[in-house]
């Protein structure tokens, strides 16, 4: 009996069991926000909320890789960052102004990383969806903004890459939201 059928076969069970794994990614939006002189008579306070699970989603390629895909931070907390900067960079002073102060809570009511083969391409849908509930001492406004981009590969992408893209996705939408004018005006007041 030859050895080379039983090599084989132990390479094939070794590359099938490398074939699945997990990418943990860190979500830290990415901006894409010009700066502005904007001011505010009202203090802003700033908080954020998550909808989402752990597990935002998992990629099948058309060669039978897998891999799940966890978020490993808070979530929130990279956003509440990523929107206080930004206030920031637009001239808002978060801690200066009058009583009562305004209130942006944004809530991350998506967050979904899904696949789809198609002969021996894989595609990809990135889905991150944000909803804003502003609160000033005359007026409530509220929004919801989202972004979707998808993806094709052959192989199954580096969790750098997954961290990457989903980190461009989130700040597309976390930049929405800073550039609503409802939002400036109102911060404004």
């Amino acid at each position: 009996m030859s050895l080379k059928p039983l090599m084989l076969i132990a390479f094939a069970g070794f590359l099938t069991a490398c074939a699945n794994t997990t990418h943990k990614v860190a979500i830290e939006p990415t901006l894409t926000l010009q700066t502005a002189l904007l001011s505010n008579t009202h203090q802003i306070q700033v908080s954020t909320n998550s909808l989402i699970a752990e597990k935002i989603g998992s990629i099948d390629t058309a060669i039978n890789e897998h891999a799940d895909i966890y978020v490993s931070n808070k979530l929130e907390e990279g956003v509440k960052v990523k929107v206080i900067q930004g206030l920031e960079s637009l001239g808002f002073n978060l801690v200066k102004g009058k009583e009562p102060a305004s209130h942006l809570a944004a809530t991350i009511t998506q967050l979904t990383y899904t696949t789809e083969t198609k002969g021996l391409k894989t595609i990809a849908t990135i889905n991150f969806t944000l909803k804003a509930d502003l609160k000033t001492a005359k007026k409530n406004y509220k929004a919801s903004y989202s972004s979707e981009v998808v993806d094709e590969f052959a192989t199954l992408p580096s969790q750098e890459e997954i961290e990457k893209r989903l980190n461009e996705v989130a700040g597309k939408t976390v930049t929405r939201l800073l550039n609503d004018s409802n939002i400036r005006l109102l911060l404004q007041e």
